[in-house]
């Protein structure tokens, strides 16, 4: 919001006019540079059939967000929901983006010149929705095929497939899996799948990189959809179906359900981000946010089944690096910034609106 003819007001002045200025602007406006220096930024993915792109927000210190650069991702977006978390992850200074339309996946890199895109490279299968990375190997889902899929990347964000990675996701029956989430363990030594379609995760050892077969495990609630890692490892998953949420200790392809099936008291929990000890889930059809404290053994406590309400249907998440601000994308392809406090409730900050979006494709902070 420029304010630049507050300047020749003398100082007393300007401060009031700038002030009234500030609360006047409406919560979707643009930020100007002024309410914060920039100290990192978010990304969200168009998904566009004719082609994805990252829209580039500036992240201010305050946490509130200002539109920036919309970046090519070289390949194609499925132009409609992915159902699915974490389409666009970051690790380092990369990004990586699935194009679900044409079945790749992009690699562009964070520069002090912005975005810059470095590679596209096909995902393995057929229809990826979400990817993960660590130490330089990445492994993208493919929910068609009903696989996941190894590639190496360099420093500089080049990809090269994984020769003979390609692992099927387990099956019972004709069900579709139709898998929402692939992640590494923190500690590097398993991949975890779920499956929205059949009420399983998925466990895949890792050795030198290489996924094994598949070890399905009966998750605690229906429609297990996103999820996260609490800093003890254990995994937080969302169930879409009970509008839900369950914490595992994950040891290799061991899975102990701790908490199950805590609900939130409302409709449709699909994304879900952890930050110290607090989970919160973006609810999809009750337009809210859950909060919920995480124990020391893992166990899953509500906090709050309204923490926090969205403008339209949340349709991702994502959390600044020092887990201060999370970042909820919406149905309508805005972006709406939330402080967290210390004691895990949130406050309302901005919606924000970039380039046209079309259902949920990924949303990363830096």
């Amino acid at each position: 919001m420029p304010i630049h003819s507050a300047r020749l007001l003398a100082p007393a002045f300007a401060a009031v006019a700038v002030a009234s200025l500030l609360a006047a602007a409406p919560a979707n406006a643009a930020v100007d540079g002024r309410s914060g220096d920039v100290v990192g930024h978010v990304y969200e993915t168009t998904n566009a059939a004719a082609g994805n792109a990252v829209q580039v927000f500036d992240r201010l210190r305050d946490g509130r967000l200002r539109v920036g650069a919309t970046v090519p991702t070289g390949g194609h977006g499925l132009g409609s929901s992915l159902a699915s978390q974490d389409g666009l992850v970051r690790d380092g200074n990369l990004l990586f983006a699935v194009n679900g339309g044409d079945d790749t996946v992009s690699t562009l890199a964070i520069t002090d010149r912005g975005l810059v895109r470095r590679d596209v490279a096909p995902s393995g299968g057929d229809l990826p929705v979400s990817v993960t990375v660590r130490h330089g190997i990445v492994y993208v889902l493919n929910q068609n095929s009903e696989t996941i899929s190894g590639l190496r990347v360099s420093s500089d964000g080049h990809l090269q497939p994984l020769p003979h990675s390609t692992k099927a996701l387990s099956k019972s029956g004709a069900t579709p899996t139709a898998a929402a989430q692939v992640s590494f363990t923190p500690d590097g030594r398993s991949l975890v799948v779920t499956h929205k379609g059949d009420q399983t995760i998925d466990t895949f050892a890792v050795r030198n990189g290489y996924a094994g077969t598949a070890t399905p495990h009966h998750s605690a609630g229906v429609t297990p959809y996103g999820f996260d890692f609490d800093r003890r490892g254990d995994a937080i998953v969302s169930e879409a179906g009970p509008s839900a949420v369950s914490s595992y200790s994950v040891n290799g392809n061991r899975v102990r359900t701790i908490s199950a099936s805590v609900s939130d008291q409302q409709a449709a929990a699909c994304w879900l981000v952890v930050t110290r000890d607090y989970a919160f889930t973006v609810n999809a059809a009750s337009a809210s946010i859950s909060s919920y404290r995480i124990s020391s053994d893992g166990r899953l406590h509500l906090i709050a089944s309204v923490a926090a309400t969205t403008s339209a249907g949340g349709s991702d998440a994502a959390l600044s690096p020092d887990g201060k601000f999370l970042y909820v994308r919406l149905s309508n392809g805005s972006v709406a910034s939330y402080a967290i406090h210390h004691d895990g409730t949130l406050t309302k900050q901005q919606d924000i609106a970039g380039a046209a979006t079309a259902g949920t494709a990924g949303l990363a902070a830096n």
